[in-house]
């Protein structure tokens, strides 16, 4: 199919479905622009993205016209994200990537490592109305070994407008470099009852790297189907329901995180016919009983699908079947804190149970009938906290134990295994005055070995170590952060030390009992050290983020570990995103620069080093017409090759299909723009 085609069915999807709407009905409101007795809220369609003391509020990220994480993340330091590819998104902090990481959307955890050759999550940015980016595990309230993030996708309250009880949005957008989109969206509010639905189609080409190479196999559709409702229940108390749906379907490459060099050199222009999707249900219900008590519970399934028609007898040492992979989960997260002072001293105490149940179930041969290769694991977690605050917020004191368990049964060849540990943390922050607070943290972790890789049949060949060791070790952190004026200049500044100790550390391993059998081996200690630096600045009309940071890995005590996949080692990184806005702030202005450094690797490559700069543009209200908006932008405005320091990288000699360049090469310069209709 052509891209002028695609172009052509995803505006026409959107228009279909917007013809079913009774907009003619619906009052007619600017998308951000806000009468008098608003109070001067302005409402825009972007994401709040806030790691630490940084925040890029939504009218930052709004002009970047987000169609990949890449766009919402990577400006912050210490953050990269990986992948080219609608298959394959990795985020990456400090070196650790997602598998690394606890990763969560409306309180749903994505943990689903399916297969090498893709990511593991299928994240839709366009909806997202937050990401918080805890950077490095430095609270018990969370597991992830390298750190989390927790996306909140949007709610009809977030885009009501102050006395308006119902509303939409249509948005279509084109990209010059292989890509056209749309979206619509209604949402309202009746009485206690807030709902909101939302459908968004991306149709992408084969888009062109810098040096005008085009890759193939990225030509294929995605789509997202969200459905939210929130009821009030009572003043403080609510129930929530949602049901949010991603499908990603196209004739694809065999190995989609690598570039088109490998694949071309491996299977040629040969495609395969994939389809991945997520299904997620999401209850919850939050209360809030004052001080005494503020409680937050969600219940939810998150279920995962990969399926590959790989029966072409042409593609080379092909397995000449249709296989799929599923993957079920479904968990538990309470979260729920109390405040209260004794004295001078005031307490904010957090408590709560993370409980995640997953079943992976791979079919080699889904047409022949052929027998699944079932395994699954559980986890649970239960923690305490208690932020204890002295000298009316002078010095704050935060301790905290986790109880961890996990469980892992490998039922195609029948041995499991289980594994417990207690992790505690201690961090501190003082008011050093003038604006100025220092803080620290020292956090011990815990994390056990993952399920068999299953869409490579790994569940058959693998057995549980009965020797293996859960990772341990532990996350220390220090800094300070300055908030005040520099003359008319509103600064904020952030400086953050950190050493991420990991031992036991796990790896895959030959497991000498039988030919082709393999398990899970403790192979040694892995240290990653390092630093950030930000700043926030706003003067007048502008706006400044920037950043650097820099992170070492030492795995000069790991043995027989492959480096490739969960550590992904990224260059030392240099940031700058600058903004100006009308004084109406109908008219907004950016440009954002991304140097990274050239990085010498653990296991002896070197990553080459890259300067990107995107140029974007927003108009609300245009030519007075209340509720449109126009957003432009050129991506890569001068046309770079280059390759994230978190995708595929370097070369290999394979010993059938001889050298290879696994470069997963970012799109060249990319024009786009959206038009918006808000009514």
């Amino acid at each position: 199919m052509s891209l002028l085609s695609l172009r052509f069915s995803t505006v026409a999807s959107v228009i279909a479905l917007s013809a079913l709407s009774p907009a003619g009905a619906w009052a007619q409101s600017a998308e951000p622009a806000a009468s008098a007795e608003d109070d001067g809220i302005i409402t825009v369609w972007g994401t709040r993205v806030e790691a630490d003391n940084l925040l890029l509020e939504e009218s930052d990220m709004a002009i970047r016209q987000a169609d990949h994480l890449s766009d919402l993340l990577r400006q912050i330091p210490g953050v990269d994200v990986g992948g080219t590819h609608s298959l394959n998104t990795r985020i990456n902090f400090r070196g650790l990537d997602d598998r690394d990481l606890n990763v969560f959307i409306d309180g749903a955890l994505q943990t689903n490592y399916l297969y090498h050759h893709i990511g593991n999550l299928l994240i839709n940015p366009d909806i997202l109305e937050s990401a918080d980016i805890q950077l490095g595990t430095n609270s018990v309230t969370h597991g992830g070994l390298g750190g989390a993030i927790r996306f909140e996708t949007k709610d009809a309250a977030d885009l009501l407008l102050p006395g308006r009880h119902i509303g939409g949005r249509i948005a279509g957008g084109w990209n010059s470099n292989a890509l056209a989109s749309g979206s619509l969206t209604l949402y309202g509010q009746s009485g206690d009852l807030d709902l909101l639905a939302y459908y968004n189609r991306v149709d992408r080409g084969n888009f062109e790297d810098g040096s005008g190479r085009q890759t193939i196999g990225s030509d294929g559709i995605t789509q997202n189907l969200l459905l939210k409702g929130e009821f009030a229940i009572a003043s403080g108390h609510s129930l929530r329901l949602s049901y949010d749906r991603y499908w990603d379907a196209g004739d694809y490459t065999q190995r989609p995180d690598m570039g088109v060099l490998t694949n071309t050199a491996i299977t040629g222009n040969i495609l395969i016919p994939t389809e991945y999707r997520r299904e997620s249900i999401n209850a919850g219900y939050r209360g809030n009983f004052g001080d005494a008590l503020d409680l937050s519970l969600t219940v939810y399934t998150n279920d995962m699908r990969l399926y590959r028609d790989e029966s072409n007898p042409a593609i080379p040492r092909g397995i000449r079947t249709d296989r799929r992979v599923d993957a079920d989960n479904w968990g538990v997260n309470l979260l729920a804190q109390s405040q209260w002072d004794m004295g001078d001293v005031g307490q904010t105490f957090t408590w709560g149970g993370e409980y995640f149940d997953q079943r992976l179930d791979y079919v080699p041969d889904v047409k022949g009938n052929a027998p699944s290769q079932i395994q699954t694991s559980e986890s649970l977690a239960l923690f305490v906290e208690d932020a204890l605050s002295f000298g009316d917020g002078l010095l704050q004191i935060r301790p905290g134990l986790r109880y961890n368990h996990y469980a892992l049964d490998l039922r195609t060849t029948g041995t499991g295994g289980s594994w417990d540990a207690v992790t505690w943390g201690l961090a501190g922050d003082l008011n050093a005055g003038g604006g100025l607070r220092l803080f620290a943290s020292y956090t011990t972790l815990f994390r056990g070995p993952e399920p068999a890789e299953p869409f490579g049949g790994n569940a058959g060949v693998k057995i549980i170590n009965p020797n293996l060791e859960p990772e341990r070790g532990s996350n220390f952190e220090f800094g300070a952060r300055w908030q005040g004026e520099l003359g008319p200049v509103e600064t904020g500044l952030t400086a953050r030390y950190f050493r991420t100790h990991i031992t036991n550390y796990i790896g895959e391993v030959p497991s000498g009992t039988g030919p082709g059998v393999v398990w899970d081996a403790n192979i040694g200690t892995a240290n990653i050290e390092g630093f950030e630096l930000a700043a926030n600045l706003r003067a007048g009309n502008f706006d400044l983020l920037a950043g650097f940071s820099s992170a070492v890995l030492d795995a000069s005590r790991l043995t027989g570990a492959d480096l490739t996949e969960s550590l992904r080692e990224i260059g030392d990184k240099l940031t700058a995103d600058v903004a100006w806005h009308s004084d109406d702030r109908l008219l907004r202005i950016g440009a954002d620069v991304q140097h990274v450094f050239a990085k010498p690797t653990a296991s002896g490559d070197l990553k080459p080093a890259y300067t990107v700069v995107n140029l974007s543009g927003r108009w609300d209200d245009v030519a007075g017409i209340a509720g449109l908006s126009l957003t432009a932008g050129i991506d890569n405005l001068f046309d770079v090759t280059y390759t994230s320091h978190a995708s595929r990288t370097g070369s290999t000699f394979h010993p059938v299909f001889g050298p290879l360049i696994l470069n997963d090469v970012e799109p060249g310069r990319n024009f786009k723009i959206t038009a918006a209709l808000r009514f």
